[in-house]
């Protein structure tokens, strides 16, 4: 049996990467495919996951220090917040966030080329 969560993001990058129009084509069979789709899937949701208990823990900062995050962003960047260690928490959520939401956003780019691919396979 497969287990999907040890494909990593890098190697499904790689994989479907190698799948965008105008770059080496990887062939993959009608149920590679499949299995690839179904890993991109369960990558995204396990993103998704992150991302929601992610922005439950800033919404936790915003109302015990009664800011929002881009205020708090201003201001420690302008090095008025201190260096307590649920400051550097804060802002270690805030750049994750940043950073998970990208990667989701390519992920789900990286599924719809590849299931383009596998649509026009199956019409061929």
């Amino acid at each position: 049996m497969l287990h999907y969560n040890y494909i990593t993001w890098d190697v499904l990058r790689i994989l479907v990467g190698s799948m965008v129009p105008g770059q080496a084509k990887l062939e993959l069979s009608g149920n590679k495919a499949r299995v690839l789709l179904r890993a991109l899937s369960a990558e995204a949701r396990r993103l998704e996951l992150e991302i929601e208990a992610t922005k439950e823990r800033i919404r936790m900062f915003e109302e015990k220090y009664g800011m929002s995050s881009e205020e708090f962003m201003a201001k420690y960047t302008r090095g008025e917040m201190g260096d307590e260690e649920e400051y550097m928490e804060w802002y270690g959520e805030l750049v994750f966030l940043e950073r998970a939401t990208r990667e989701l956003e390519e992920l789900r780019e990286l599924a719809s080329t590849a299931s383009q691919s596998l649509s026009r396979k199956s019409q061929s």
